[in-house]
């Protein structure tokens, strides 16, 4: 059954803001090469953080507008793909994007396995795509109607 309530614009501004500012983070933590980045342990503290608090961002935001429409989404990758189907994102976008919800439950669960390594890599390659998580969720407040969703 669909949540037929209306979008809370609010709380997806909130979450936006929230993620724009993790993203900010980001870019600075990663704007060094490699060596320097794994110089300083603490790089690696605040890179899982900021990375884990987007991803949860994203998802939350995702899991949010999907709740209103007729989708049932079993674990975080069938958001990032739901999103597509519906076309909030495009679905290239969520198919290339889909492995960030299961990265998410990496750091979450596997955080010892992770690398500094991989994670510099992982957030080098995919700062641009949490933008556009952004961007695209600000397209969609604009014009839930568009999606058949009140605001």
């Amino acid at each position: 059954m669909t949540d037929r309530r209306p979008i809370n614009i609010q709380k997806i501004r909130n979450i936006l803001s929230d993620i724009e500012l993790s993203i900010e983070e980001l870019k600075a933590i990663t704007s060094c090469s490699l060596e320097e980045f794994k110089k300083d342990r603490r790089n690696y503290g605040l890179a899982e953080h900021y990375l884990r608090r987007a991803l949860e961002g994203i998802l939350t935001i995702g899991s949010h507008i999907l709740s209103r429409l007729p989708v049932k989404t079993k674990d975080y990758r069938q958001i990032i793909l739901s999103l597509g189907e519906y076309k909030i994102v495009p679905m290239e976008f969520a198919e290339k994007n889909k492995n960030l919800a299961s990265y998410r439950n990496r750091l979450v669960h596997l955080y010892w396995e992770v690398s500094m390594d991989e994670l510099y890599q992982v957030i080098r390659q995919h700062l641009d795509d949490l933008t556009m998580f952004c961007i695209y969720y600000k397209e969609f407040i604009r014009n839930p109607q568009k999606f058949g969703l009140e605001g």
